[in-house]
């Protein structure tokens, strides 16, 4: 009787929310693909700078499908909107060794503010070495009005590069002028620049919801480059361009209280660009045990797919603090991964 009444729905009044809830998102996309078609013509002509690797490992291990989930500190980061369903201090870390070839340390936290359904959200996201390191810091703030909760994230970003030390033993099968000339013509920089991410999430009910997120609605980055040997050689010098946008729309849906399904589709915003689908669940099995699976997939014909599978403790202290360890494994056609994070909830 208690679950009738707890899920029960007035037909007109569910029909009405929908509608004005669709229409809300409706006009956010359109403002953010008609912007997007601008920003596609400029497309950063360094495609290796601020990847999005899939940060927080609960998230990576449902096949990096979170946009219409996003409750715990992951939300900054995924879909701040998320930060309304976010409850008390999270606070996370987790480290990526990537393909063995770059490390990203990421940390993220929520924090209430001012009433219920809004949390401010910090993330922090760093990686690389001396060759190209990059710094990223989110700050965003999520509400919720009714059935709909929105968010904004600004994003400070600095990168260095071309910092790495060369040595002339290391390149004795050359000739002296040609190691001369190499090792001036290496090129070192800086850039830094300010993100902005806008998202939405339209609670159906209880147990659905849709969520809609445009990253890097803005992105201009400034660049600042120079050779070694500027007096003989010349770089790109000082320049400005904007990272790309993304658009990702996403859904959950919760069957009782053990089990999470959710999917995102992720559009390619021009031709050069992946169209993915991704999708995954949450189970648990225990009061402290939680399995994770998902996939991502390219619309497209490359060996591109990932498989994710993932577990996590969920331990409670007094039902005051909770204590949770999660771990997921990433199948990657290139090199599969291994992702391990911590957090604490209180």
């Amino acid at each position: 009787m208690m679950l009738t009444q707890k899920f029960h729905i007035d037909p007109m009044s569910m029909a009405y929310k929908c509608l004005r809830g669709l229409a809300l998102v409706g006009l956010f996309i359109g403002i953010s693909l008609v912007d997007g078609q601008i920003k596609a013509q400029q497309v950063s002509s360094i495609p290796g700078s601020f990847v999005d690797v899939g940060f927080g490992t609960r998230p990576v291990a449902m096949g990096y499908a979170f946009v219409g989930l996003a409750d715990d500190e992951n939300s900054t980061y995924w879909n701040p909107a998320g930060l309304s369903q976010a409850k008390g201090f999270q606070a996370g870390f987790s480290q990526l060794d990537h393909w063995g070839l770059v490390t990203y340390n990421y940390a993220a936290m929520t924090i209430p503010s001012f009433g219920q359904n809004q949390s401010l959200g910090i993330a922090l996201i760093s990686s690389g070495d001396d060759a190209l390191s990059e710094l990223s810091v989110h700050a965003a703030y999520g509400f919720r009005i009714k059935f709909i909760s929105v968010g904004a994230a600004v994003k400070y970003r600095s990168a260095s590069f071309g910092n790495n030390t060369l040595s002339e033993d290391t390149y004795q099968v050359f000739d002296p002028e040609e190691i001369r000339i190499g090792m001036g013509q290496q090129v070192t920089g800086d850039a830094f620049g300010i993100g902005i991410d806008l998202g939405m999430l339209l609670h159906i009910n209880e147990s659905i919801q849709f969520g809609v997120m445009a990253r890097d609605y803005r992105a201009p980055m400034q660049w600042s480059s120079a050779a070694v040997e500027s007096s003989s050689y010349s770089a790109k010098g000082d320049y400005a361009e904007d990272l790309p946008m993304e658009i990702l729309f996403g859904a959950s849906g919760r069957m009782g209280d053990d089990l999470v399904l959710v999917a995102d589709y992720v559009p390619a915003m021009d031709k050069e660009r992946t169209t993915w689908v991704r999708a995954g669940f949450e189970k648990r099995l225990a009061k402290v045990l939680m399995i994770r699976g998902g996939t991502e997939q390219g619309i497209n014909n490359l060996d591109d797919d990932k498989i994710t599978v993932g577990t996590g403790l969920d331990i409670r202290i007094q039902n005051t603090i909770r204590i949770k360890a999660d771990f997921t494994y990433v199948m990657d056609p290139i090199k599969d991964s291994q992702r391990f994070s911590f957090s604490l909830h209180f």
